[in-house]
């Protein structure tokens, strides 16, 4: 009873925990009736998506239900790796050699106007599920945003809209998703730096 309450329950996150009672609690009294406990895994997975708080997730290796549910939705890529720039434009950080994007002659330092004809900044707000959250600010939430915003099941066809930073030109390509984790391992919080960080120079 002398116990500081958990910080996740006090205003410094402004979690409305009876909104989120009202929300998943159905599911999971659902999951247990049905004795299902992949259901219940998966109501508890996306509880804690809600809580913006690094220190809390469940996670699921490759070889569980719940991790297989990560598995496919990002087992392809497109071949290129994007960033988001202060004025909010959107450009390619890096391509690929012998990758769909590559094939297409997207370079980096195109500007990405759209995937499937959704603007660029709508598709990461509305179109894209982070499997890594919760996170406990806004930009960590967001450079996770424009990773997950290339990964799509492999053999799904995706149009990009771009802008060739060379020439001004604006052009829309049908990319398939490939069969790669380059373009993932290279956007790694274990990966380091890269070679490339869009405009910006380093040492």
């Amino acid at each position: 009873p002398d116990a500081l309450p958990i910080y996740s329950f006090t205003e410094y996150k402004n979690v409305d925990w009876e909104a989120l009672v009202a929300e998943f609690r159905p599911r999971a009294e659902e999951a247990e009736a049905n004795a299902d406990p992949l259901a219940y895994a998966r109501v508890l997975r996306d509880l804690t998506l809600e809580i913006p708080d690094g220190h809390v997730a469940v996670f699921g290796g490759p070889a569980t239900e719940i991790g297989r549910d990560f598995i496919e939705p990002t087992s392809g890529g497109l071949g290129f790796n994007i960033v988001e720039l202060d004025d909010d434009r959107v450009i390619v950080e890096f391509v690929l050699e012998e990758s769909p994007a590559d094939g297409a002659r997207i370079e980096a330092g195109d500007e990405i106007i759209a995937f499937n004809g959704v603007p660029i900044q709508q598709y990461l707000d509305d179109e894209v599920f982070v499997f890594a959250g919760p996170f406990s600010t806004e930009h960590n939430l967001r450079i996770q945003q424009l990773r997950y915003a290339v990964r799509f099941p492999v053999g799904e066809m995706v149009d990009v809209t771009f802008i060739n930073g060379a020439t001004g030109e604006l052009s829309t390509v049908a990319l398939t998703a490939a069969e790669e984790r380059a373009t993932w391992s290279r956007t790694s919080v274990l990966a380091g730096a890269p070679e490339f960080v869009g405009p910006v120079e380093y040492e």
